[in-house]
């Protein structure tokens, strides 16, 4: 990955004006930080506040105050000679000195090297009349301390919290690693932004403020007692054991909601024997890590941030990331004596042995200026990544674990040793209106050779010609014969409608980053305007058939799923109209046919699809799973092995791959992919499912429900095998009380799941009565019915052997 520009992170953090404290939950802020124990210079000019509309250095005009701490106030500025730019500018409190300058730009020449995706930026030190001020990354989002207050009052649950200490970790190695120590690491200076990253604020400032710019000679150093070590507030010299003091100050105020000694600072609690109360959501071990980096003394304190982090993600399967994992070798711990089957390496231990012909597409960077169009830049990735898949020649690293590396500080060589790749594409693209220009580079990443690079200027109506020309030139590069039909399916499919294209994009993105039916529904609204847009967009069609398939599978009232699902076949079809050729409309047609139960079809679908598109990482699983559910475990093993190699960090591939080798009853094999998916996604709960399932097939009964029990008690996946299972180990009363819950849940939505369930309950006759009805109403998980473990107590009955007749499963 290239350098990032030549900017150095320098910053503090603010409080935000009374009238800004109630906003949404999304507030605008700027880099900054509250500072406490520093006293403004009484020769500070009382009110010298800028003025909204006034320019600063010529070119930097004020827009509005964002807030002020104790050292500066901080405004929001849009550059009048770069149209869409806007910074964060700290104007510092104290009059200019002499040697203000000079001690500033000194800071600013030692921290520029800890550049760094998890700390803001600063872009220059400024002098403006008798004005010194900073130049800053404009950050949108809400400090830590204010997340605390507002939404997690008594802590967060682990799983939210992790996801920053790794941020804040990660930013702290690397300010550690160039020996530079934080010294004033508190709620208040960790900013998530609205685009979920961590930033860690207040690097520079608060060590100037210990020299002569911004303390008077007798004043006490710039820190916060609640958050500093005994050491600091002793006035010692800071140590990088001082900042892990700090973190673990805020790592147990985020899981509790209170700070380690309430509200004495470190000195008093060590005077009064004070100790750390153990927190009932860490384990022993973890409380135990935690204990250690809060010690009073500096020498029995845990030494490094990474140990730290190793030490509180031990037992939760966490992948760690670039900051510790290029230090330490990591395995995939078991969750007791009965999950011993499930230690495994991380997915990333992955043997490098790239194939000469494959490539990552890493995101192309926004440089419209305009947060706003970050999906655009994402779906054109997206769309240039699925162009290249065409190309029968190439391996490409699928959009997951591509995307994986957004906004990371990585190199190349780690990027394509963890995806298993020998060339990454990467570049930026940069919108106004219907005008782009795209930077495309090529790089070997074995050698660190340069391949290609190209600049684009299109209109957007000229997006599809793009995405080949792109494409054909990449190929070129890795000496991959471009066939004719595989160019004429770079733009299979799409659409030479700016409009329609720009609705393509935004329903894409939403219909990925999902968390809620609501947030489908608006992908389908989206993927509507763009076929209202161009009703010949093909790639639209399918895209929302696939988009209602979830749709349906999510729907517990039966008519809705039955009229969801003929809307979606519907599509499907006529994505194929318009489009023979697209491998995703007939993979689309194959789910709407599995839908139906209409298996004969939906394989012949499937191998259509598959045939077309043999590289789409999309496709791949979903024809897999199929693949195994009807007996064809080879082939369908074969696809879904496939897919995790081209999406390794994408942990609903692992787990696609484990329930796969479940249903093909190899089930050691299954764990220990399992123990990959689980890695990647500690707290999955499919994953934790399914090694429960495997468990239970292999007779572990205690150990299916010990993983079971790990998931949300009110999930129906969770209540059907934990009824299952209770039954299994003699708890029968317990499992009634848990099937009725389920019933409620579920009613006759889930008749499938009642199917396995009297089956294992031995209720022979009661699980066929179940079978017949959900045929009937044509559910879909049905489909796991011929080769499902669950139903084999079924196998011998007459009645059973007539149905599975009548699904008409493809032959072996």
């Amino acid at each position: 990955m290239s350098k990032e520009r030549d900017r150095a992170p320098l910053s503090t953090e603010i409080s935000p004006p009374k009238s800004e404290v109630d906003l949404t939950p999304s507030v605008c802020w700027a880099s900054g930080v509250e500072v406490e124990r520093v006293h403004a210079s009484v020769d500070a000019p009382a009110g010298d506040r800028l003025a909204i509309g006034q320019t600063i250095s010529g070119r930097y005009r004020i827009e509005r105050e964002l807030g002020e701490g104790g050292m500066g106030v901080v405004y929001l500025a849009t550059d009048e000679q770069v149209v869409g730019e806007t910074f964060a500018i700290k104007v510092l409190k104290e009059p200019l000195r002499p040697e203000a300058l000079s001690v500033m730009r000194e800071e600013v020449r030692k921290t520029r090297k800890l550049s760094h995706p998890n700390i803001v930026d600063v872009h220059s030190v400024n002098v403006d009349g008798q004005r010194l001020y900073v130049l800053m990354e404009y950050l949108e989002g809400k400090s830590l301390d204010a997340l605390l207050a507002q939404e997690f009052g008594r802590g967060m649950p682990f799983s939210h919290a992790w996801p920053i200490f790794r941020d804040v970790g990660a930013a702290l190695g690397n300010a550690h690693d160039h020996n530079v120590i934080h010294s004033d690491l508190k709620p208040a200076n960790v900013f998530m932004t609205t685009s979920g990253r961590t930033k860690l604020l207040d690097f520079g400032i608060a060590r100037v403020s210990r020299g002569p710019l911004l303390q008077a000679p007798s004043g006490p150093r710039a820190l916060t007692p609640a958050y500093a070590s005994c050491e600091m507030l002793e006035g010692k010299e800071a140590d990088r054991r001082d900042d892990i003091y700090s973190f673990a100050c805020v790592i147990y105020q985020m899981l509790c909601g209170e700070r380690p000694f309430g509200d004495v600072d470190a000195l008093e609690a060590r005077e009064s024997g004070g100790r750390v109360q153990p927190l009932g959501v860490l384990t022993r071990g973890q409380n135990a890590a935690l204990a250690r980096a809060l010690a009073f003394d500096r020498s029995r304190r845990t030494s490094s941030v990474e140990e730290l982090l190793q030490e509180l993600a031990a037992e939760t399967y966490l992948v760690l990331d670039k900051l510790w994992a290029s230090r330490h070798s990591v395995l995939v711990e078991s969750a007791g004596p009965e999950a011993q089957r499930t230690v495994s390496p991380v997915a990333s231990a992955v043997v490098f042995n790239p194939s000469p012909h494959s490539i990552a597409v890493l995101p192309l960077v926004n440089l419209s200026g305009d947060k706003e169009q970050e999906y655009f830049s994402d779906g054109l990735t997206e769309e240039l990544l699925n162009s290249l898949s065409r190309i029968n020649e190439l391996q490409v690293a699928a959009r997951t674990s591509s995307f994986y590396f957004k906004g990371k500080d990585v190199d190349l060589p780690t990027i394509a040793h963890k995806l298993n790749v020998a060339s990454v594409l990467e570049g930026s693209v940069r919108r106004s209106g219907n005008k782009i220009r795209i930077t495309a580079q090529l790089n070997n990443a074995v050698t660190g050779f340069h391949l290609w690079s190209q600049t684009y200027d299109r209109d957007l109506t000229d997006v599809l010609k793009l995405q080949t020309e792109i494409a054909t030139a990449v190929a070129s590069a890795l000496k991959v014969t471009l066939l004719g039909d595989e160019a004429a399916r770079i733009e299979l499919g799409g659409t030479r409608n700016p409009a329609a294209f720009d609705a393509y994009l935004r329903a894409t993105k939403a219909y990925l980053a999902y968390k809620n039916r609501e947030e489908v529904q608006a992908a389908t609204a989206g993927y509507a305007e763009a076929i209202r847009l161009d009703p010949n967009y093909a790639l639209a069609y399918a895209a929302r058939s696939i988009v209602l398939l979830t749709i349906a599978r999510n729907y517990t009232n039966r008519a809705v799923v039955a009229a969801t699902d003929r809307e979606a076949m519907v599509d499907a079809r006529m994505a194929i109209a318009l489009a023979p050729d697209l491998g995703l409309g007939h993979a689309a047609l194959a789910g709407a046919f599995e839908g139906a139960l209409d298996f004969a079809s939906a394989a012949q679908e499937y191998d259509r699809a598959i045939a077309l598109d043999p590289g789409n990482s999309w496709i791949l699983p979903y024809y897999g799973h199929f693949a195994v559910c009807m007996g064809h475990t080879d082939a369908g093993l074969k696809a879904l092995r496939r897919a995790v190699a081209l999406d390794p960090l994408n942990e609903f591939r692992h787990r696609t791959l484990g329930l796969g080798l479940i249903l093909a009853r190899r089930y050691d094999e299954a764990l220990r992919v399992l123990g990959n998916a689980r890695a990647l996604a500690p707290h999955d709960p499919y994953a934790l499912w399914n090694m429960g399932f495997a468990h239970y097939a292999l007779g572990n009964y205690q150990a299916a429900c010990g993983f079971c029990e790990q998931t949300d008690q009110r999930h129906p996946i969770t209540l059907l095998f934990l009824a299952i299972t209770y039954d299994k180990l003699g708890r029968r009363a317990d499992a009634e009380v848990i099937l009725s819950k389920f019933r409620a849940l579920r009613g006759d939505a889930a008749s499938a799941a009642y199917v396995w369930l009297y089956a294992q309950w031995g209720q022979t006759n009661r699980a066929l009565d179940e079978l017949e009805g959900a045929i009937r109403l044509r559910d879909p998980y049905l489909v796991q019915l011929r080769m499902s473990v669950l139903t084999d107590p079924l196998r011998n009955e007459p009645r059973f052997q007539a149905i599975e007749r009548e699904l008409k499963f493809p032959s072996n």
